[in-house]
């Protein structure tokens, strides 16, 4: 069978669904999207604009069904909680010949 041609007798074969959601469903979605990106150092501003934009679409969804004022409420909780400090590596110092751990930092905006 020719690579392009999906087998429809394939038990492997990935196939979307969409399931229907209510609220709850919209706000879990939104504090875990959130709480993922403010862990990796998002910061409130960037955060929110990824939630504004159609490429994320399960955070979009969550933004038009909570709207504006509940999403940006989740990300100010979740960027306070989770980005208070934030990892940051060193690299070998030649100059003192040593090698410097991840450090832990207060995260200043």
């Amino acid at each position: 069978m020719p690579y392009d041609e999906p087998d429809e007798t394939d038990p492997m074969m990935l196939v979307g669904v969409e399931l229907p959601a209510d609220e709850l469903a919209s706000l879990e979605r939104a504090i875990v999207f959130a709480e993922e990106f403010a862990r990796m150092g998002f910061g409130e501003e960037k955060l929110l604009g990824m939630f504004r934009n159609p490429f994320y679409a399960g955070a979009h969804q969550a933004y038009l069904a909570l709207g504006e004022k509940k999403v940006a409420e989740i990300v100010r909780e979740n960027v306070h909680f989770w980005g208070a400090i934030r990892f940051r590596e060193r690299e070998y110092d030649p100059a003192t010949g040593m090698a410097h751990l991840p450090v832990l930092e207060e995260r200043g905006e």
